[in-house]
């Protein structure tokens, strides 16, 4: 409850900060500084938005976000930027972006100080898994495909592997993108491991039915183990955001938020991760692990939309230029 109460006093910080934005925004906002491990003025956030802006040739909205993330855990942006920007460049020259949330993905990948042969593998890997399903790229997705990039193994047999795993979750959730994002995150883990994880998801999405939580954060969800364990908590913390008035025209955020901020805290997922595939800073490392804002949904940070020709096969589907 006590990152809750932090995360209701930032709200009310932002609110006249930033009060021509919609709630959905202030609310993402809070987030970031909930999490982040570093603090600037509303003055500064909104100056580097504006460069950005600029920059990216993007809306006004999508910028603030983007420096929302930045900010929170970077002191030094210039740095920052220019790194995601090399990485958003060298996506973009292999077709595996999209116009609005390539650079959420390119900051993302940036914080895990990627080798070259890295970035070309994940574009490789993404190429072969793009043959059978149609994919809107996103940041979970990318930065998915990413980790097992980093991974050992021939790369027909990783794709093999989350292939593997989706089939079984299709029978269990139906196809679409959301599903294959929980395929790609147990496809990291050992495979003795997947029924158990995958009847974990299915109570998961029992028990918090009535909030229409996307599946990839069921996914978050079970890593942590029985679901039940955890419904009690997240049932306090939903409660105490549902009586905040920025909240109050945004209902559908609230459960959401309040897994967020739940497993922003649990430090365990990392241990279910290689290490490699992770940055040496410990538990800085989760937050942008698991939040990478898509720039195509600004109401939050989930995973974005569902194609409704996933599994369409031919020759799937990047994101476009």
């Amino acid at each position: 409850m006590e990152i809750a109460t932090t995360f209701l006093r930032q709200l009310d910080h932002i609110g006249p900060e930033f009060r021509t934005y919609q709630d959905g925004i202030l609310i993402e906002l809070a987030f970031d500084r909930t999490i982040g491990t570093e603090q600037v003025s509303a003055s500064v956030l909104l100056e580097t938005a504006d460069d950005l802006k600029i920059r990216l040739r993007t809306q006004a909205t999508q910028a603030l976000l983007l420096a929302s993330k930045i900010h929170a855990f970077d002191a030094h942006t210039p740095s920052r930027i220019a790194e995601m920007m090399s990485i958003h460049g060298y996506f973009k020259s292999h077709r595996l972006s999209h116009p609005l949330n390539a650079y959420s993905t390119a900051l993302f990948i940036s914080r895990l100080t990627p080798q070259d042969a890295v970035l070309e593998r994940t574009v490789q890997l993404y190429t072969r898994l793009k043959k059978q399903h149609r994919f809107i790229v996103s940041p979970l997705l990318i930065s998915f495909v990413y980790f097992h990039a980093t991974t050992r193994g021939e790369l027909d047999e990783l794709a093999s592997r989350i292939e593997t795993v989706y089939q079984r979750l299709k029978r269990r959730f139906g196809r679409a993108q959301q599903t294959y994002v929980v395929a790609l995150i147990f496809a990291l883990l050992p495979e003795d491991d997947w029924d158990r994880y995958i009847a974990q998801v299915e109570a998961s999405r029992k028990i918090h039915r009535k909030h229409h939580v996307p599946l990839s954060f069921h996914g978050m969800l079970a890593l942590l183990g029985d679901p039940n364990v955890h419904t009690s908590s997240l049932e306090r913390m939903a409660e105490a955001l549902r009586s905040d008035l920025h909240f109050k025209y945004r209902k559908d955020l609230v459960y959401l938020t309040a897994i967020r901020l739940y497993l922003s805290q649990q430090t365990i997922l990392q241990q279910l991760f290689p290490s490699s595939i992770l940055p040496p800073d410990g538990a800085d490392a989760i937050p942008f692990l698991l939040f990478p804002v898509d720039l195509t949904d600004t109401s939050h940070a989930t995973d974005g939309g569902i194609d409704g020709g996933f599994d369409g096969g031919g020759d799937g589907g990047g994101g476009g230029e």
